[in-house]
């Protein structure tokens, strides 16, 4: 029988149960709002499409869902993470995952990446780091990330020249670009989900292979800076109590995944350690989708209370600090700096 088939089988069911119970409970009003995604609920929040070409200055990204974003500047282009294939709950329960060339090829023609000249990697869980090889490989993009996602890198048969481990805390010049790669911390751990953080990748991992081995091998945000502007990303709704204290950035792209499933002090203590840290005028939030869907432009939550809480939190907070909220959908593209407005 298959690696973690039976495993699967018990965590599917397990998973099916809970979401019965919720909508049987009427945890939300109509079981429909589950169905279609709550986070319409939000969308005056939307930011508009832009597919104006970046220029003097202004920065165009792209979102392709979970924290997987292209930063470009009309010259040089950065991707933040590589996760297009997105495989279903049920089929990475019972087999081994890899990457689908035809859904990566499509996705990057469908937003028009040929050439990437970075990209960076958040940590090595699957729903970040699983078509990084193959991103890298077809994009010519040069790979910089822990030892566990450079093992990702080798397992996709990357030449150790086109790969460079993180040296956290150096500025990392790329173009007109340079990227700092800050150590963090991982979301919380749910058990039997994503409770191997701090675990490793001591080896060249080939596909296909069991999700579970995507260990997260540490954790890391990135500042971005261009011109006079900055942009973070933290990539985890986590935190470390005192690292962004020198931080700031105009815009800042927010995990909220598992927020919501937090506990009031934790969300605030976060905000406190992030947002208020970095004092954007602009947050984005990332890794709200659900990374078990196909990448599409019409992206639903992955567990909608937990967004609906998360996000409920944070926008009377953003308000009250004069700071605007700004929603991404799957493919869409904003353009950042132009003629000193931070969206498009």
């Amino acid at each position: 029988m298959e690696k973690g088939f039976i495993r699967g089988i018990i965590f599917v069911l397990f998973e099916i149960l809970i979401v019965t119970l919720i909508v049987g409970l009427n945890f939300f009003p109509t079981p429909a709002a589950l169905a279609s995604g709550i986070i319409d609920r939000y969308s005056s929040y939307y930011l508009s499409q832009n597919d104006q070409e970046p220029k003097d200055g202004a920065i165009k990204v792209t979102f392709f869902g979970t924290t997987m974003l292209l930063f470009d500047d009309g010259e040089t282009r950065l991707m933040l993470d590589g996760y297009i294939t997105r495989p279903s709950l049920i089929s990475r329960r019972i087999r081994d995952i890899s990457t689908d060339p035809a859904l990566v090829d499509a996705a990057l023609a469908r937003a028009q990446v040929d050439k990437v000249d970075a990209l960076f990697v958040a940590h090595s869980h699957f729903d970040h780091a699983l078509d990084i090889a193959y991103i890298a490989q077809k994009t010519g993009a040069h790979l910089y990330g822990s030892e566990s996602t450079l093992n990702i890198g080798r397992g996709g048969d990357l030449p150790e020249e086109q790969m460079t481990l993180y040296e956290p805390g150096s500025p990392v010049p790329i173009g007109k670009f340079t990227v700092t790669v800050l150590p963090s911390k991982h979301s919380p751990p749910v058990r039997g989900v994503n409770d191997n953080l701090g675990m490793v990748i001591d080896h060249p991992l080939r596909q296909p292979a069991d999700f579970f081995d995507y260990v997260e091998g540490g954790s890391f945000d990135f500042l971005i800076q261009h011109g006079d502007h900055a942009i973070f990303v933290k990539p985890a709704a986590n935190y470390i109590e005192g690292a962004l204290d020198q931080v700031r950035a105009d815009v800042l792209f927010l995990a909220t995944g598992t927020l919501g499933n937090q506990d009031a002090a934790f969300r605030e203590a976060f905000y406190e350690q992030t947002v208020a840290k970095v004092q954007p005028t602009l947050v984005i939030p990332v890794h709200w989708d659900n990374f078990n869907k196909p990448l599409s432009d019409s992206l639903t939550a992955l567990t909608p209370w937990d967004l609906k809480i998360s996000f409920d939190f944070l926008i009377p907070r953003l308000m009250a600090d004069q700071i605007r909220f700004g929603i991404m959908q799957g493919f869409q593209s904003i353009l950042l700096f132009d003629n000193e407005k931070n969206s498009s």
